[in-house]
Order: structure tokens, then sequence, then C-alpha cells
């Protein structure tokens, strides 16, 4: 019976070092991510992706009390290589080539008016690519988004 008990606390031990995380691919990254450059601070959220009549990968996160949030919305079939980000409008005749960005940092939105999406990856499950923009509130406050990158589901 001593044995016997021995044998099963190896296979559960066994068990539980077998399952193996997936946060983690190849290269020691996290599986999913949305990082960015703003202001000379990098962040790195783990991203939503809603897909309607647009598709939206989205990171957000409260840092010091202050709510942060970076939205890419882009077609709900997205393409490999380069695509321009806008501050168009989504219409009927656009959704299918608009690519919008946004940055929420408090109370402050900022509208990406120019800059890129570069679609580098895309399988049956992700999407992968990188990203730039300068965007602005509106009343004049214009801001630079850097280095961005984001692995998220498709």
């Amino acid at each position: 019976m001593k044995k016997l008990s021995y044998i099963f606390l190896i296979l559960i031990t066994l068990s539980f070092a077998s399952c193996s995380s997936d946060d983690s691919s190849n290269n020691g990254e996290s599986e999913l991510y949305i990082k960015y450059t703003f202001n000379s601070v990098s962040y790195d959220f783990e991203p939503t992706t809603i897909t309607s009549l647009q598709k939206l990968i989205m990171g957000e996160k409260e840092i010091n009390s202050v709510y942060n949030r970076i939205s890419l919305w882009m077609p709900t079939n997205p393409s490999l290589g380069s695509h321009e980000i806008t501050d168009e409008t989504p219409t009927n005749n656009n959704l299918e080539t608009l690519h919008n960005a946004e940055l929420w940092v408090g109370n402050d939105t900022y509208t990406a008016t120019s800059g890129t999406i570069v679609v580098t990856e895309i399988n049956d499950e992700y999407i992968k690519g990188t990203f730039t923009f300068t965007g602005d509130d509106g009343n004049g406050t214009t801001v630079s988004v850097t280095d961005g990158s984001f692995r998220a589901y498709r």
C-alpha cells in the first residue's frame, strides 16, 4: 500500500510539472502583449481583442491612480503589411481599409492623426505587428507614441 501511495504521489507531481504555462513563447516574450513608449515611459499591457464592425486591439491599466489605455482599430479581416493610421471617421465605405488609434491618459484622449500599423504576422489564432503614431487632443496638444508592438488574439 505504501508503494502504491508513492506511485500515486509521483504521478500527481508529474502531472503538475508537465503542465506548462501559456504565458511565454519561444523567445520568452509574453504570448499576448501591447507595448509602446509615451513621454519616455514604456508601457506594457495585456491586450483585449474585440471584433464587431472593426477589430479593436486594446490595452488598459491604472498606473499610479491614472487610467491608461491604448486602442488600435483596423478592419475585421486585417492584412499583412504597412497601413496608414488616420483620423478619418469610420463609415460603411471605409471599414475594410481604415486604421485608427487612440491614447487615453487620465482624462485626456489623444486621437491619432498620422502614423502606421505594420501587421507582420496573422494566423488562425493571433495577429502580431508594430505601430507608431502622432495624435492630438483636439485642443492643440500633440503627442507621439513610439516603439509600439502587439501580439493579440485575432
